[in-house]
């Protein structure tokens, strides 16, 4: 079953849905029409220069290019989500991208060594695409992670210190906080993992039937995508978490106020 190819004639037409939310938005007044036309335009652009871009990188087919264009998504992704978790703790950098990275290269190394079993390892058509697939994910887990940790941290300070002068270690007394902080970041995968299939087609399994894969091999590679998110999200909200909880102690094991 060959897909349909899309040209630009019918991606022309495609704006007939925005044009479509758009005068719903005017007739009720929202006021976010101009926005959506915007932001329309510039998903078009972006997705249509990403397409070019990948098939450049899949005609060159060179680990080196490959490797490289990833490590400037998670680059980006570390960025994007150091600023989303704020100002309240400094060179948050480097604590987020160990989460992002460590995370990264587990999951989708063993996806890519175990699971999917390439020809090749470093195939642009599975490793960019997990990757890609893995850091848009990564970006909201470290995120929430690195805001609800700081949180629960700052919100609960005598009771870490009270832990702390009845005897207990900086990990005991943070424990509670981390695993809050852990939860509220994997609850929104959990629940995905849990109704895939059920009341909704994942964005994965919709990809792969347009563009004709066959259903049962789609509903797989979901499979496997749906774990690879959910194994990488876990291991970074672990190190984020581990790491902002390590920074509010001293040498002597002492609750301290952040610079």
């Amino acid at each position: 079953m060959n897909p349909r190819v899309l040209d630009l004639q019918d991606l022309a037409w495609a704006f007939g849905l925005i044009a479509i939310a758009i005068g719903l938005l005017r007739w009720q007044g929202v006021g976010l029409a101009g926005q959506t036309l915007v932001a329309a335009a510039r998903a078009c652009l972006q997705l249509l220069v990403m397409g070019f871009g990948l098939q450049l990188i899949w005609q060159l087919n060179t680990p080196l290019v490959t490797l490289g264009c990833i490590g400037a998504m998670a680059l980006a992704t570390t960025i994007a989500a150091s600023n989303r978790i704020g100002d309240r703790m400094k060179n948050l950098a480097p604590i987020v991208g160990g989460g992002i990275g460590t995370g990264l290269i587990v999951a989708v190394g063993y996806t890519i060594l175990v699971v999917i079993k390439p020809t090749s390892w470093q195939q642009p058509q599975y490793l960019l695409a997990c990757a890609g697939i893995s850091l848009g994910y990564l970006l909201n887990s470290t995120a929430i992670a690195g805001e609800r940790a700081i949180g629960e941290i700052e919100r609960h300070q005598a009771e870490i210190e009270t832990r702390l002068s009845l005897g207990a270690t900086p990990a005991q007394a943070i424990a509670p906080y981390r695993q809050t902080a852990i939860k509220s970041t994997l609850l929104p995968t959990i629940d995905t993992l849990a109704i895939s299939g059920l009341v909704t087609i994942p964005g994965f399994l919709a990809g792969g039937l347009l563009g004709g894969i066959q259903p049962v091999n789609a509903a797989g590679y979901q499979i496997v995508v749906l774990f690879m998110v959910m194994a990488s999200n876990t291991i970074a909200a672990t190190i984020v978490t581990g790491a902002i909880a390590n920074r509010y102690f001293n040498q002597y094991a002492q609750l301290q106020p952040l610079d």
